[in-house]
């Protein structure tokens, strides 16, 4: 095996294996990065419930395949020069990677054992912009819980859903003290969908090729029990959740009549200044609605207390007062879309709507009060 790349066109390719990676292996070769060329080079990464495969364009005098440590391969490439070439070439149970006079002797495992995920059936294929689905990853996932415990609510809920008799690619996320829900019409062929819970860790992995996507759209292809995205070059699979999603609809409540309207950026400013003097055990803010009027207030005894008002639409005829927990309630907000949101509320220790005032807004966050 033999042939050369520049590191601009490796480097990105190498950030996302090393991060599918798992860094305590139980075997060996899964730290390892598998290397095969071809007409192209073609990079894999596992860690069993997760793949990631991604071409790359290099120039290949001789095919071949093999295995090295991921992370090493990654650090090397990272230090070189932007603009530096990279060659490899096989030698024996080595791989030599040199650029300029640098040159590095890497072990390798035979590429014949690393571990392949089978893709199984895929029933349903569909494609969606790469912003579209995006946008449904990044208005939900804050939601997931960061925790092992509640192993069936480790990820987004992707599914088709019937509003008001218009199907919707839906993404929902919650952690039981928080919900998040966004939901846009369903690209064609989706409908049918087997309805999946996809995994934290790759939620995470599909942001970042996302994120680094040069293409408009991506291919997505489900089974009930795995999943698989086509962004580009790479090519990432993923075992399911193999649990069953709650009926998250019983958790958005219905008749809130105490609506307040705000000017996000005011009311985040607001809450981060005031969030100063929470710095308790609750991390709790207190929020006074009454005429056109809103106070923000927090307090401890180690930091005594601070307030500011705020001018706000409200349609309630007496003062209404709430609390959250600080971080949650700036995790909601920063996540709504435009210049102003509403907040939907009905009793001090009922959950709580809040939403992007934009009509044509498609996301939804369902909040529960603190007990003080």
């Amino acid at each position: 095996m033999e042939f050369s790349v520049f590191r601009q066109v490796l480097i990105r390719a190498l950030g996302h294996m090393q991060s599918i990676v798992e860094k305590r292996a139980t075997l060996p070769i899964l730290v390892n990065v598998k290397i095969e060329v071809s007409d192209d080079l073609i990079l894999s990464a596992t860690n069993v419930d997760l793949e990631l495969v991604e071409h790359v364009a290099a120039d290949i005098t001789l095919s071949g395949k093999t295995t090295v440590p991921v992370q090493m391969l990654y650090d090397i490439v990272r230090k070189l020069p932007d603009d530096a070439e990279i060659s490899f070439k096989q030698s024996g149970d080595e791989l030599v990677v040199s650029s300029g006079r640098a040159v590095f002797h890497l072990p390798t495992l035979p590429a014949e054992n690393f571990p392949v995920m089978a893709g199984g059936n895929l029933t349903t294929k569909f494609k969606m912009t790469t912003g579209d689905l995006a946008h449904l990853i990044n208005q939900t996932k804050f939601a997931i819980p960061t925790d092992d415990v509640r192993y069936h609510l480790g990820g987004i809920y992707f599914h088709i859903s019937d509003d008001s008799g218009e199907n919707k690619l839906t993404t929902v996320a919650t952690d039981a003290q928080r919900m998040a829900l966004c939901a846009m019409k369903a690209p064609e062929k989706s409908i049918g969908m087997p309805s999946v819970i996809l995994p934290r860790r790759v939620i995470g992995e599909l942001s970042k090729l996302l994120e680094d996507a040069n293409v408009d759209d991506v291919i997505v292809e489900l089974s009930d029990t795995k999943a698989r995205f086509t962004i580009g070059a790479a090519i990432l699979t993923s075992k399911l959740v193999d649990a069953q999603y709650p009926n998250y609809r019983v958790v958005i409540p219905k008749g809130n009549d105490k609506i307040a309207v705000l000017d996000r950026k005011q009311f985040v400013n607001a809450v981060d200044l005031v969030s100063v003097a929470s710095v308790d055990k609750t991390k709790s803010i207190q929020l006074t609605f009454s005429m056109n009027k809103l106070v923000v207030n927090a307090s401890s005894p180690d930091a005594g207390t601070a307030t500011q008002e705020l001018d706000v639409e409200y349609n309630g005829d007496a003062a209404f007062t709430i609390n959250f927990n600080v971080k949650f309630l700036l995790d909601v907000a920063g996540q709504i879309e435009g210049d102003k949101f509403q907040i939907e509320m009905q009793e001090s220790l009922s959950p709580t709507i809040m939403k992007s005032t934009d009509k044509n807004t498609d996301a939804l966050f369902v909040l529960m009060p603190m007990r003080m």
